[in-house]
Parts: structure tokens; sequence; C-alpha cells
């Protein structure tokens, strides 16, 4: 794991053991982040109930970072996770893809260290 800040043992810088990034997911965040209005500091990354695996994954602009979240600094962006999401997350890999009309980020290899599939193709619950 990366360096650890909290007293529960989150890292408050990410690293490729936590989460990794596509180039085109890199390429689209920095982008949302400069056309974001207002005052977003960063692209928060979160987990809720209901997804097809019984979790959902999706994003949406943060205006403050937490001093219990875990930041990963990219070329243009930043992207934060707060200690629970970071449990479903940990070892996840997130791409971006764009198919004529369509497109979105995709999840890869979520939920699999609590016994998930492993796999969410972002079923566009929420976030960008």
């Amino acid at each position: 794991m990366s360096s650890t800040s909290s007293a529960l043992g989150y890292p408050s810088q990410l690293g490729d053991s936590e989460i990794r990034l596509s180039q085109a997911a890199q390429s689209k965040m920095a982008e949302l982040m400069g056309a974001a209005e207002g005052d977003a500091a960063a692209i928060r990354v979160f987990v809720g109930g209901g997804g097809c695996g019984g979790m959902s994954y999706g994003m949406t602009y943060a205006e403050t970072v937490a001093d219990h979240d875990s930041v990963l600094d990219g070329e243009g962006f930043r992207l934060v996770i707060d200690p629970v999401a970071l449990n479903y997350l940990q070892g996840c890999d997130i791409d971006f893809l764009a198919d004529g009309t369509s497109a979105t980020f995709v999840f890869n290899n979520v939920f699999k260290s609590v016994g998930g599939s492993g796999t969410c193709g972002g079923c566009g619950g929420g976030g960008f």
C-alpha cells in the first residue's frame, strides 16, 4: 500500500496497488476537470447499494477533499475515494469506453476482496 496518514491505516495517496486508471480514463477525467463549473476540487469515486453485484460504482465532482480521503493526483485531475468506498474498490481498474454515442467509465476487478464477481460494466447509476 501507499503511505498512510490516518489512524485507520488507509493510504493518503493512492497507487497502482489500490486503484489503476487506463490512459483513456485519465484523459477523460482531465477533460471533465477542465470543463467543471464551480468549485470542483476533485472527482470522487463512490460506492452505493443496488448494483447487479449488490453494489454500484460511480463518480461525481467533489468540492472538498476530506482528511480521511485517499487521493490519486494525475495530470489535470485529482481523484478521491473515502475509506468505505476504498474497501470495495481495492485493486480496481477504471477504464473509459466510448462507442459511437455511448460513453462510460467501466469499473473492472471491483469487489474481489470481499467475494464479489470482480466485474461491473458501469450501469449508469449516478455521477458522470
